[in-house]
């Protein structure tokens, strides 16, 4: 099962990159209409929680259901695209039929990945009323 991992201090940059991984296409992230700043972090985009959350993605869902259950559970907008950055046409199509062979995308990625989120879960646990200032 692919599980979604989101913090409200990651990036949008960091939540591009898992998805990458994961479902293996690219992703617009969007505030309130706008496309987001990669740099912006979820917590920016309207992400409500305090500590990381494990979203499960039901790989059955079509593209417009899992962007809508995104949207709806985290007030933030997602537009799953294909490898040049267009948005897929066919938004009935199932997250599992847009994968590809994973050699396509760069396994560096994965590793900046894994130490990034495992720096804002350990992060959390440590001192959670940090000021970040």
């Amino acid at each position: 099962m692919k599980v979604l991992k989101l913090h409200p201090l990651m990036t949008i940059s960091l939540l591009q990159m898992q998805i990458q991984r994961l479902l293996f296409c690219n992703v617009a992230v969007y505030v309130r209409n706008s496309l987001a700043n990669t740099f912006d972090t979820l917590k920016d985009a309207g992400f409500e929680e305090d500590v990381l959350v494990e979203f499960p993605i039901d790989e059955t869902l079509s593209l417009r259901e899992f962007e809508e259950e995104v949207e709806e559970r985290f007030n933030f907008s997602l537009e799953l695209c294909n490898k040049d950055n267009k948005p897929f046409m066919n938004k009935s199509q199932h997250l599992f039929q847009i994968a590809c062979p994973a050699s396509d995308w760069k396994t560096e990625r994965d590793y900046q990945l894994d130490i990034s989120l495992d720096m804002l879960k350990n992060n959390n646990r440590q001192s959670p009323q940090q000021n970040m200032w």
